[in-house]
């Protein structure tokens, strides 16, 4: 554990981007978590160990007294005895519920070697591919660019523009003629970056799915959350001029302006 914290300490001086920090100050608060269950366990150690030397400490009990003679019958000799039939049983026996077993010990592990080893690794080609990767993809058109914004975000999901990918790769997608994988992409976004800036889009995207569904319900919770939380958004306005068409009852509006 010295050894993790220690390397952990010396990687902390050459973090050089905010994603190159982040992985490290997860990895240190692990080790600070791993630290103090070991302290809490060294201490329940220490509390079972004092309990033991009281107990041999104690005095063994005494013998057990003998037996005294049988006292006499409470019950007089000339007591008249009726018998009686037993219960009818019931229907359906009821069965004891045993208690859900609960977790008493707390897997510890060191970090893993490999893991601490990639911290090391030069971070600023990484950057310079995805930044690249992202750049060829926005250049594509129609269902190509679709793609190649899906696979950006999949495989670098911690960039700052994943999110703002997965809502672009949606609208392709849309325009396309595949909406249903749109409506896939812009709720994966707002699910997987709950706090990224294109939020918003993908909520509007959202409640574009959900109207042409024919789930006015949906799709005004989706604008109400939209409007209270974002409302100074493109798509909030958007989502306004929608609000009124979604209180009716027959079919709902159609697709809003992007």
């Amino acid at each position: 554990m010295a050894v993790a914290a220690a390397a952990l300490g010396a990687l902390g001086c050459a973090a050089e981007t905010p994603a190159w920090r982040q992985d490290l100050e997860t990895l240190r608060a692990e080790v600070r978590t791993m630290q103090r269950e070991n302290a809490e366990m060294s201490r329940r150690v220490d509390a079972l160990a004092r309990r033991l030397d009281v107990l041999a400490a104690a005095p063994k009990a005494a013998p057990a007294a003998p037996a005294a003679a049988p006292a006499a019958p409470l019950v007089p000799p000339d007591l008249a005895v009726v018998r009686m039939d037993p219960p009818a049983p019931r229907a359906e026996p009821r069965r004891a519920r045993k208690a859900p077993p609960l977790p008493t010990a707390v897997p510890i592990a060191e970090p893993d070697p490999r893991a601490l080893a990639g911290l090391g690794a030069p971070r600023g080609d990484l950057a310079a591919e995805a930044q690249a990767a992202l750049e060829a993809a926005r250049r594509l058109d129609g269902l190509a660019s679709a793609r190649a914004l899906e696979e950006f975000a999949s495989r670098y999901p911690r960039h700052p523009a994943a999110d703002n990918a997965l809502v672009d790769a949606a609208r392709a997608r849309d325009a396309a003629g595949d909406p249903e994988t749109a409506c896939a992409l812009a709720a994966r976004a707002a699910e997987e970056y709950p706090a990224g800036d294109a939020l918003p889009d993908a909520l509007g995207q959202m409640i574009e799915c959900r109207a042409r569904a024919g789930d006015t319900a949906r799709a005004r919770a989706l604008a109400e959350r939209l409007v209270k939380d974002f409302p100074d958004t493109p798509a909030a306005r958007r989502a306004r001029e929608r609000l009124p068409a979604t209180d009716q009852a027959g079919a709902p509006a159609s697709a809003a302006h992007r």
